[in-house]
């Protein structure tokens, strides 16, 4: 019986086939569906465990064969996912304090130097070209005598604005290298966390605001007369060639705020000894000091008390 040209590729079989791939297609949606998870605290520990296996790899360090991560491999961030199963929190905490012990404490800051994010290196090369326009606008006022807010000014009125900027700008680079110092372990400090990125935004914000707020009284002019020399001027009071002593103090006062960004220590120093003096001069200092004398003098008296009671007692 001839086939009837309409009836061609429509037989049953090809009807199955379709339904066939229609059945895969929906079943690998619904795969992809089940990998994309929407807990972004989940997959962030995913990921850092995923990180850290793959460093004690590249360490040579032993890998017990029976650990494995499974499904959680092909779990990836989706907002429109699911969220994360208990099994799957399960399996995570659970390897987590497993690979975290196979790490020996002399990679454990190499590995957490790993996961400094990547904007310290861009906002290093953007700080560091604002403090040398600062620099360069510092001059140029100086040079030209440019004038603020429509008024004539004088030569600090002009570069103040660029000093300004200038501190903070090295306060915030010293800032930043005290964290590349502690990530590259030429300086241990147990008190600085580099995992913790707030702490490295707010350690840099610290560092900016200490160099402005402590050099700002300090070191105005010294760098006046620095950008005076670099345009060929020769300022009012520049030093003699044989005067050393006032290009080192010209020099630490340019460098002040870079220091101040990067030592916590010398800061800490600093305010307490701003503290002391601003106590001493409202006679604080000298009502603790007689404090003290008169406690120690009544501790010295009731010692002697207790040593005569003693004698007595044996007598």
């Amino acid at each position: 019986m001839p086939l009837d040209e309409g009836s061609i590729g429509h037989g049953p079989s090809e009807g199955a086939s379709d339904s066939s791939a229609a059945e895969e297609i929906g079943q690998a949606e619904e795969h992809l569906a089940n990998d994309r998870v929407n807990s972004w605290p989940f997959i962030n520990n995913l990921n850092g465990l995923q990180k850290l296996r793959t460093f004690l790899i590249q360490e040579a360090v032993p890998i017990p064969t029976d650990l494995s991560f499974g499904g959680l491999n092909s779990l990836r961030y989706d907002q429109l996912g699911r969220p994360p199963s208990r099994e799957e929190w399960s399996k995570l905490e659970e390897l987590t304090p497993v690979l975290f012990g196979l790490l020996p404490d002399r990679l454990r800051r190499k590995f957490i130097a790993t996961g400094i994010p990547s904007w310290m290196t861009s906002t290093t090369i953007v700080i560091g070209g604002i403090a040398v326009v600062a620099l360069i606008g510092a001059v140029l006022s100086l040079q030209y005598e440019w004038s603020w807010l429509g008024t004539k000014a004088g030569a600090g009125v002009n570069a103040f604005p660029f000093y300004s900027i200038w501190l903070v700008c090295l306060g915030a680079i010293g800032s930043i290298a005290f964290i590349g110092m502690n990530a590259l372990s030429v300086q241990d400090d147990i008190t600085f966390d580099l995992s913790n990125r707030r702490l490295m935004v707010l350690r840099i914000a610290l560092g900016s605001l200490f160099g402005l707020v402590l050099t700002l009284p300090f070191g105005f002019g010294d760098f006046v007369n620095f950008c005076l020399s670099l345009n060929g001027a020769t300022p009012s009071s520049a030093p003699t060639a044989a005067d050393a002593s006032h290009v080192t103090k010209q020099a630490t006062m340019l460098l002040l705020p870079f220091i101040l960004g990067f030592s916590n220590s010398l800061v800490i120093m600093l305010l307490n000894r701003m503290v002391n003096a601003v106590e001493a001069f409202f006679g604080q200092g000298a009502s603790s000091a007689s404090r003290t004398a008169s406690v120690a003098a009544e501790a010295g008296a009731a010692v002697a008390a207790a040593h005569a009671a003693a004698r007595g007692g044996k007598g």
